[in-house]
């Protein structure tokens, strides 16, 4: 039996002010699964997770969303967390603003120990700043963050470029991890194809605010339909009509 859709978008339009940045998006999201969002720099997929999480409002069109407070991970681990906070205090933030729910203390403590075991981190970097942790630790400390409240959908911005390689491919095998274990549907936004081809189940190009193609990402690869994508697979190294 097909999953439900956690999240249904139709005719979205975005807009900056008078400028328009999205054009009549159409996508949808099932439960359980990972969504890839690729194409340029600027081509609006930071601008659609925004949308979707609340944190733009000047749309029209619908969105049909099956999830309360979905979170983001975004792209600069360093940018995001609080450098005048320690990460015990920053994990546990989420739980004090959680207006659904008074947590104790000790609940608290109980659930940011749960979600460091998720993450693979040593209570030891409670204490720590995040300028005394690595990069990959100071992600999976984000990561850690989105996941406190137990959201069901999760959008990660670029998570991995800011990340040497190596680093990359454990975060990478962290997500996707995460995803079978705790049953996350997720967005995934990236203009690494390669790393979209290994995470995701459906993939989604954009070009210039609008939606070019989608479809299954193994389809979609092998046979695009656009020469934007085609392109977009040659200048990864990418050969389609042929498996990968």
């Amino acid at each position: 039996m097909a999953a439900e859709n956690i999240l249904t978008i139709e005719h979205l339009n975005v807009f900056y002010g008078k400028k328009q940045a999205l054009f009549d998006v159409n996508l949808t999201l099932a439960e359980g699964k990972i969504l890839g969002l690729a194409g340029e720099s600027g081509c609006g997929k930071s601008t659609l997770a925004r949308t979707i999480v609340g944190m733009n409002r000047q749309y029209t069109g619908t969105m049909d969303l099956k999830a309360q407070d979905p979170q983001m991970i975004f792209q600069d681990p360093y940018a995001s967390l609080n450098p005048a906070k320690k990460i015990g205090w920053q994990l546990t933030e989420p739980l004090r603003l959680d207006k659904a729910r008074q947590w104790t203390e000790e609940e608290r403590r109980a659930r940011v120990r749960e979600v460091l075991s998720q993450v693979e981190l040593n209570e030891a970097l409670l204490d720590r700043y995040p300028s005394q942790l690595s990069g990959g630790q100071r992600q999976r400390v984000a990561i850690g963050i989105a996941l406190m409240r137990r959201p069901k959908l999760v959008i990660a911005d670029e998570p991995v470029s800011a990340l040497d390689v190596t680093i990359q491919a454990q975060v990478l095998k962290l997500l996707k991890q995460l995803h079978e274990e705790l049953r996350l549907s997720m967005i995934f936004i990236s203009h690494d194809l390669r790393v979209i081809y290994q995470l995701c189940d459906r993939v989604v190009v954009m070009k210039e605010g609008h939606l070019l193609e989608q479809g299954d990402v193994r389809e979609v690869y092998r046979h695009p339909r656009e020469e934007y994508t085609r392109t977009l697979l040659e200048a990864a190294g990418i050969s389609y009509n042929n498996k990968l």
